[in-house]
């Protein structure tokens, strides 16, 4: 008989280890990272994808980001995402809020992430809508 209690495989912890390599191939046909300002550069791709995939990519790299880059956030506000004019302010707003109510996001005083845990299902996502092209 077991030792290992089967209910530890159902707690996940926001320290969780992230798969550098997992994230790496969700977000290189969609954008790159700017090595000296942290800016994200979008491609064509990435304009061609709905908003909630998106925004969980904007949050993904910002993850990746926040990995490499020192003294980066892993969380964005709105206004920053605005900034970006990848899409209106009331589609950032409500995208954000959609996600945030289907627990796929977090917010934390007015800012949001993707929890390290969620990775995995943010790249499970992208890898399903690939299949349904």
């Amino acid at each position: 008989m077991s030792t290992q209690d089967p209910l530890h495989s159902l707690f996940v912890s926001e320290s969780q280890a992230i798969d550098r390599q997992q994230l790496a191939t969700l977000l290189s046909p969609y954008l790159a990272i700017n090595k000296e300002t942290g800016a994200l550069d979008f491609s064509s791709q990435f304009r061609d994808l709905p908003n909630a995939e998106m925004i969980l990519l904007v949050l993904s790299a910002v993850k990746a980001r926040s990995l490499v880059l020192k003294n980066t956030a892993d969380e964005i506000s709105p206004s920053e995402i605005i900034k970006m004019e990848i899409m209106p302010m009331g589609s950032v707003k409500g995208t954000l809020k959609t996600l945030l109510d289907s627990k796929d996001i977090k917010s934390t005083g007015g800012k949001y992430s993707v929890p390290n845990y969620k990775i995995p299902q943010v790249v499970a996502r992208f890898n399903q809508m690939k299949h349904q092209k």
